[in-house]
């Protein structure tokens, strides 16, 4: 059979539901279980959609369409992430800026205007692939988080949080991008960890007043020797001096065999607490010169070594090189023993003046470390160096290296809230549940304080006002505060121009110029989208929005006091190229989605989304094994559909089959179709998806190649078709959340044959409620003793295959050894399938064993069987239809064949929908054969 445009079918659905307003209709079907909420996940319109994105759709798709066929009504507002660095680096890109000063050159109203502009971009793309590919969502009433109504609900949830005392400002070491000149929170962090390897250095530190003495440090950093102001140690660790060539270094005792590799001699030994107050010569006169240019005095404690908690042996050289303003810890280290606070860096990354061959450059050029490098080892400092590869942390959005940088930052204190953070996770059903307390909940357990603002431009911001005579601070929960109306436009830079007074001394107050993390938008969805119903019953997404999404709607719900913000979650693994390699443009891997659906349709690629791994895992996209996948499973589909309206075209279905079945296939496939329907609800009820949708897969399969093959001969004269028909239209239901398009069509077309006497009179699929059990069809008796058979089957014909003998010829007899006693009924569908006359049990080990002495009257049956298959191809050639009668012409010199025709003349006939069978002496060997439409 010719492989039908699946594609255009669906291009004709979408149409069909359009014109009909289906998705319409399902929101307004009776409902008796009540709401099912759920939550869309916003993506940004400023990129075109990818294969991971109908990924996600297909999951976000499949679990309210089910719950709609199961009574509930299900909501579903679309909505759009407009805000963040992913507009603003676009727009940068497209301008031709390199960094914020280009920005404010030009005019942050510009900029945020272009921003607000690209937003949009491909939103007819989005539009139309979610459409495309099925996915039922409110396009027409999305929320955007950019729209006045929207921020200023998010202000309204940053006043609450203010008011708990949890919003404040803060100096401390930030990871902070030098591109973007912004910081970035632990969620953002987490996601832009690269593997990189890196220039590092071990280098020497001259003890002040001992000629040849030096302390060694090691780093992975050489741009933060610049700002070194101290060398801490652990106070428990063995130290010693070692004797190398005529210089004495110490290190950790530890460590000494990893770095050194020449012949050397311990002199000395020394705990890290009797290396305290050891003083040192600053590598670089930077430090020193900015101190005194401002008078500043730190000689009790500046290049001096200092005890530190967080030291170890596992690594460098058990000596670390302390920069206050460029390291978390150095950072803690220096706040507690009064270390000076000095950036000899730019918040854009560079060197500040007058650093001699540092000067203006980006720290993070491997140049800079370079040079470095060179400058040490010329005066005699550096003692190694090498490459290091580590995971280091890039900016999630531009992809620079991450610099750590102290600086004011304004941050919610989501690390107090860490016990409600965990008891929420505990009461949300994860899929898979490993993620629960595994990625999500170790990300909880050590959940750090929200870094909230970001100093740039296209963003919420913040509603914060500063006083500029008294500091007073001030935040704004709504528009009416500030005396704006509703059609007020909340982006910078208008909302800067809004001055308030200060209620504590009547000075002027104005905006902090701040704007919020981008992932507070997405996170407060529930509360400023205008979804009806909390908190969502479903939500979807990838896994990296376990630190993403997920988190902050759970920190933005915690915050407020509303505890888990979705009660279930399917988290989706990335999705790869088939060799297991991310899809990248460099790469050249990138999947076309569009492609995929024009070639092999949506449902297809929804198809593959749920079967090839389980959600969790990581999918490799093979387009090979996509279509191997619309072979086996909607082509055999398909090709039973066909044969059923081959036989209910000649017999129509007129009564409903379930209630009357005799026959023990009708049997079985009600009892298979039935146990299908109780797993699949089971599975889907508990958000599993890859079980149902592969168990449907080897249903179809079981109906093709075991009731219709084994049913085909009953349905020529119409016993077994109501059955077919009322399977199909089952399976049509349970299709429908995973393959709404073939579904769809699945069920039109059955509606063809159905119509006239009132067996469906819904306008679609969509439509009709979940299908329920019937428990008085599960036989799993029947069902264990035709697993039984089938395996007789599988046996017999592979032991067929063995002695060389075709399944048209008939046997004698076969003895089966291994396998219990079955029902005549059963024991009829062996001979039948295995074209045997008798079937013999014995004990004995699983095996078959078949008698192979062929009769005359065996081969004549042979003979019909093989002759009847030929005529039948012959038909199909000549597209006759099952109501086309003809007359066969039979020519043979062979005395055994005419014997053969006259005692199966019946069955010969019936086999081929022939009036008349002729036989004439002529040529064939054994036979030849022709057929006439009568």
């Amino acid at each position: 059979m010719t492989r039908p445009n699946f594609s255009q079918r669906e291009i004709e659905i979408l149409d069909f539901w359009e014109k009909n307003a289906i998705f319409k209709k399902t929101l307004e079907k009776p409902s008796p279980l009540g709401p099912f909420v759920f939550f869309e996940g916003p993506p940004t319109a400023n990129g075109r959609p990818g294969i991971h994105h109908v990924e996600a759709r297909a999951f976000k798709d499949i679990i309210p369409r089910f719950r709609t066929m199961q009574g509930y009504h299900v909501d579903r507002k679309a909505g759009w992430d407009t805000h963040g660095l992913p507009v603003e680096i676009k727009i940068e890109k497209k301008l031709g800026f390199r960094g914020k000063k280009d920005i404010e050159a030009f005019g942050i109203e510009k900029f945020n205007a272009e921003c607000k502009q690209s937003v949009w971009n491909y939103l007819e793309d989005w539009n139309r692939i979610t459409k495309r590919i099925g996915y039922w969502v409110d396009l027409e009433h999305a929320y955007a988080t950019c729209t006045p109504e929207y921020i200023e609900s998010l202000w309204g949830i940053i006043k609450q949080v203010w008011d708990k005392g949890l919003l404040y400002k803060d100096y401390r070491v930030t990871p902070h991008c030098p591109r973007c000149g912004t910081s970035l929170s632990s969620h953002e962090l987490a996601q832009g960890y690269k593997d990189v390897k890196d220039l590092s250095v071990y280098v020497k530190f001259k003890v002040v007043g001992s000629e040849n003495e030096y302390l060694v440090a090691w780093t992975t950093t050489p741009w933060t020797l610049a700002g070194n102001v101290a060398l801490a140690i652990g106070a428990e660790i063995n130290y010693v001096k070692i004797k190398l060539d005529s210089e004495f270094l110490w290190m950790a005792k530890d460590r000494v065999a990893e770095v050194i590799k020449d012949d050397y001699e311990i002199v000395e030994e020394a705990k890290g607490s009797e290396l305290v107050g050891k003083k040192y010569e600053p590598l670089f006169p930077f430090l020193q010169t900015a101190l005194k240019t401002q008078r500043l005095d730190y000689s009790t404690t500046v290049f001096t070594v200092l005890a530190a908690d967080f030291v170890s042996t596992s690594e460098g050289s058990g000596i670390v090189h302390t920069a206050v303003m460029y390291g978390q810890d150095d950072f803690a280290l220096g706040q507690k023993v009064g270390l000076p606070k000095h950036h000899l860096v730019k918040l854009d990354g560079t060197f500040v003046e007058g650093m001699d061959f540092l000067s203006g450059r980006l720290v993070t050029d491997e140049d800079v470390a370079v040079d470095i490098i060179k400058d040490l080892a010329h005066r005699g400092l550096l003692l190694a160096k090498e490459k290091y590869e580590h995971s280091y942390p890039h900016c999630w959005r531009c992809k620079s290296k991450i610099i750590y940088y102290a600086k004011d930052s304004w941050y919610i204190k989501i690390s107090s809230l860490r016990d409600e953070l965990l008891k929420a996770n505990e009461t949300i059903h994860w899929e898979p549940e490993h993620i629960k307390d595994g990625r999500f909940g170790e990300w909880l357990r050590e959940v750090k304080d929200w870094a909230f603002s970001r100093e740039r431009y296209w963003g919420t911001p913040l509603p914060i006002w500063e006083c500029q005579k008294c500091d007073e601070k001030r935040c704004v929960g709504s528009f009416e505060e500030l005396g704006v109306d509703a059609d007020f436009d909340p982006h910078r830079p208008f909302v800067d121009e809004i001055e308030l007074t200060c209620n504590k001394c009547n000075g002027i107050m104005r905006r902090v110029p701040e704007v919020c993390d981008v992932w507070f938008d997405s996170g407060s969805m529930p509360f400023a989208s205008g979804v009806s119903g909390f908190p969502a019953d479903y939500i979807s997404e990838a896994i990296d929005q376990t630190r993403g999404w997920f988190y902050t709607l759970l920190a933005v719900s915690t915050l407020l006091g509303k505890g888990a913000p979705y009660k279930n979650v399917i988290c989706l693994g990335h999705m790869l190229d088939k060799d297991g390699k991310k899809m990248s443009k460099s790469l050249g891997n990138i999947v076309d989605p569009n492609e995929m659906i024009e070639k092999y349709s949506a449902d297809a690629v929804r198809w593959y989304m749920y079967t090839i791994t389980a959600p969790g895992d990581s999918k490799r996209f093979d387009e090979k094994i996509l279509n191997e996948m619309v072979q086996k499973v909607f082509m055999i589909l398909w090709n039973v559909k066909a044969f059923y309206e081959l036989y209910a075209s000649a017999t129509p279905p007129t009564h409903d089959s379930s209630g009357s079945t005799t026959h023990i296939l009708d049997r079985w496939i009600f009892a298979r179709l039935n146990v299908l329907i109780k797993d699949c609800t089971n599975w889907i009820e508990n958000y599993k998806v890859t079980e149902p949708a592969r168990a449907i897969g080897e249903f179809i399969n079981d109906l093709s190649t075991w009731y219709v093959r084994r049913s085909r001969e009953r349905m020529k004269i119409g016993d077994g078709v109501a059955v077919l028909h009322d399977v199909l239209l089952t399976l049509s239901k349970l299709m429908a959340p995973f393959t709404p398009f073939l579904a769809e069509m699945l069920y039109q077309d059955l509606a063809l044959f159905s119509r006239d006497h009132g067996r469906m009179k819904l306008d679609s699929i969509h439509l009709e409620n979940w299908p329920s059990v019937d428990a008085e069809h599960i036989n799993q008796i029947l069902l264990d003793e035709m697993n039984c058979a089938r395996q007789i089957v599988t046996l017999a014909l592979e032991q067929r295959e063995v002695v060389e003998i075709n399944i048209r010829q008939a046997l004698a007899k076969m003895t089966v050894k291994g396998f219990e006693g079955l029902s005549d009924e059963l024991l009829q569908v062996i001979k039948d399938e295995v074209n045997v006359k008798e079937v013999v049990f014995e004990k004995g080990e699983p095996a078959v064993e078949l008698d192979t002495n062929l009769t005359p009257e065996l081969k004549r049956e042979g003979t019909i069987r093989e002759m009847i298959r030929s005529t039948n191809a012959m038909r199909k050639e000549a597209r006759l239809t099952i109501e086309d009668r003809i007359v066969l012409i039979v020519s043979t010199v062979d005395e055994q064949v005419k014997l053969a025709v006259e005692e199966h003349r019946l069955e010969l006939t019936d086999g081929t929908r022939a009036d008349e069978v002729v036989v004439e002496t002529g040529v064939g060997d054994p036979f030849a054969i022709q057929i006439q439409k009568v």
